[in-house]
């Protein structure tokens, strides 16, 4: 007796439309780096931490669903080593890590420009402090691996429609 396979149920992370692929793959990269931005503003203050504490869990969540579900949505096809992969899916593979590079290269190039901007044009001193060190350390460590799933899941077009 040879037994049946199941077609695999599509889940409803595997029919998300472009555009909520793009809000997801945008809310996660961007949850992390503003929570520190908001964590930073805000402790400054007098402002009890019971105030804007929750935002700040509610970011990290941001990224931390939002990973989960880029993760589930582009499985391994993001592998620079999967080998099951049709050409279509190759070269949006490659695409999306060329997308991924791109992305790294302006925000290095950003945050260079910022700090040049602030040393050479205000006279400022820049000081990496135990706080900061960590910040673009966490952040570095979640994000980047994340960068090419993002990517991929921004740039694959939407499923056709069954008739």
């Amino acid at each position: 007796m040879i037994p049946r396979l199941e077609p695999r149920r599509a889940l409803r992370i595997d029919r998300m439309t472009r555009r909520t692929r793009r809000i997801v793959s945008g809310a996660t990269l961007l949850g992390l780096p503003a929570m520190y931005a908001w964590s930073s503003f805000w402790t400054g203050t007098s402002v009890p931490k019971i105030i804007w504490g929750p935002i700040v869990f509610l970011l990290i969540g941001v990224t931390l669903v939002g990973a989960f579900v880029l993760y589930r949505y582009v499985r391994d096809r993001a592998d620079m080593r999967a080998a099951t992969l049709d050409e279509r899916q190759r070269q949006l593979r490659d695409r999306a890590w060329i997308l991924s590079y791109q992305v790294l290269a302006a925000v290095v190039v950003f945050a260079i420009a910022a700090v040049a901007i602030a040393v050479l044009g205000f006279g400022r001193t820049v000081t990496l402090d135990g706080s900061l060190t960590s910040a673009l350390a966490i952040s570095v460590g979640v994000l980047l691996p994340l960068l090419p799933a993002a990517a991929l899941a921004w740039v694959e077009p939407d499923a056709p429609e069954d008739v």
